[in-house]
């Protein structure tokens, strides 16, 4: 009992910080005047004759507009802030849109019947903070690094935010976002050894793996032929290069064993009242399989190097083997007394011949595929 007084008590309350959450309430005591004006507004469109909402709404609304004016007159005044027409704008367009809000909701307007509009601040502000964050990403951009370059971006989408199409700000968004790109290029050396074989397919496997997996905005990948096309100068390059890599020797094998099912039923019998009976018994076989094995092995080194000073960033070698191999059987005695696995493979006639070099080399590929994209991932994880 002493237990489900406490439950009762806590879920008490939280429904309590709940209700006050939604009317607004608890946002008003954290000083947090807009989002108490405008959970406050909600409940009211839900509930028009809620007390806590309608108090909260009548408190905070003019503690609204004091900040605004107060914070206004704060940021005008100071020299050190480099972004206050921006802080002006959102002050202007926060205190409008709760204006806006309580114009839409009956029960609000009883409340506050005469919202200020700020129409002229607020598209005076609008200017000054388009112009203010244009010239701060303008700065950003001219400092020349990538990570200017992405602070420009970031501002520049500020800027069009504020006013789309401000100026020549759809042209600057492409030209921080370039700059601010980390450009790859993926290249594959042929693969060395006797064997003729190509290694394109995992190029283009890598390739495709680094465009879909690597979530990140500020990374590009080329393949060699686009970036000699673009005449790109990349900032790193990811170096691929199969060594070693051969085919082994067929090697063959056969194994004999006896195999046996027990239970199994070998005949029939009458018994003295004449009833025929069933007999059960255990059947035997001797089973011969014969497998055939080829396997390839090779290693994969892979760079990731720095285009302009040559620099190896990180590097990493990935060895890998694959074997193929094929069977088939044959038995002498009871049939029973093979699985189906057995029969089956005795049903066949021969051994198949071993595929070629260049299929032997991209099964090969498979388990370094893996690994090779794992390295990839956790390098650029935290570009």
């Amino acid at each position: 009992m002493k237990i489900f007084k406490i439950f009762v008590a806590i879920v008490l309350i939280m429904l309590f910080v709940v209700s006050c959450k939604s009317t607004g309430m608890r946002a008003l005591t954290k000083g947090d005047y807009y989002t108490a004006c405008i959970q406050a507004i909600e409940k009211l469109r839900s509930s028009p004759d809620n007390a806590k909402a309608s108090a909260a709404l009548s408190k905070a609304y003019p503690l609204a507009v004091n900040y605004t004016e107060k914070e206004t007159e704060r940021l005008l005044a100071s020299s050190s802030t480099n972004n206050r027409y921006q802080k002006i704008f959102d002050l202007y367009s926060k205190i409008n849109n709760i204006a806006v809000q309580i114009s839409r909701c009956p029960s609000a307007l009883n409340i506050i019947p005469n919202a200020n509009y700020y129409s002229s601040q607020l598209e005076s502000s609008r200017n000054m903070a388009a112009e203010e964050s244009y010239q701060l990403a303008e700065e950003s951009l001219r400092k020349g690094t990538r990570a200017t370059a992405k602070q420009a971006y970031l501002q520049y989408q500020k800027t069009n935010a504020i006013i789309a199409g401000y100026k020549d700000v759809a042209s600057k968004l492409q030209e921080s976002k370039w700059q601010a790109t980390l450009k790859v290029v993926l290249e594959q050396s042929p693969v060395e050894g006797k064997y003729k074989v190509s290694a394109d397919f995992f190029q283009n496997k890598v390739f495709e793996y680094f465009s879909t997996n690597i979530r990140n905005e500020y990374i590009q990948v080329f393949s060699p032929e686009e970036a000699e096309n673009m005449k790109l100068n990349p900032d790193q390059i990811i170096q691929l290069r199969f060594l070693d890599f051969v085919v082994g020797q067929v090697r063959e094998s056969s194994d004999t064993y006896e195999v046996k099912q027990d239970s199994v039923k070998t005949g029939t019998y009458k018994d003295r009242k004449g009833v025929t009976r069933d007999v059960y018994g255990t059947v035997k076989a001797k089973l011969t399989i014969r497998k055939i094995e080829v396997s390839s092995t090779g290693i994969l080194d892979a760079f990731i190097v720095d285009y302009k000073t040559n620099t190896i960033l990180s590097q990493q070698r990935f060895p890998g083997t694959y074997v193929w191999t094929d069977s088939y059987a044959s038995f002498n005695g009871d049939e029973r007394a093979l699985s189906k696995k057995e029969l089956d493979l005795c049903k066949r006639a021969s051994l198949s011949t071993p595929p070629p070099a260049q299929e032997m080399f991209v099964q090969f590929t498979v388990p370094i595929y893996s690994n090779l994209t794992r390295f990839i991932q956790n390098y650029y994880r935290n570009y």
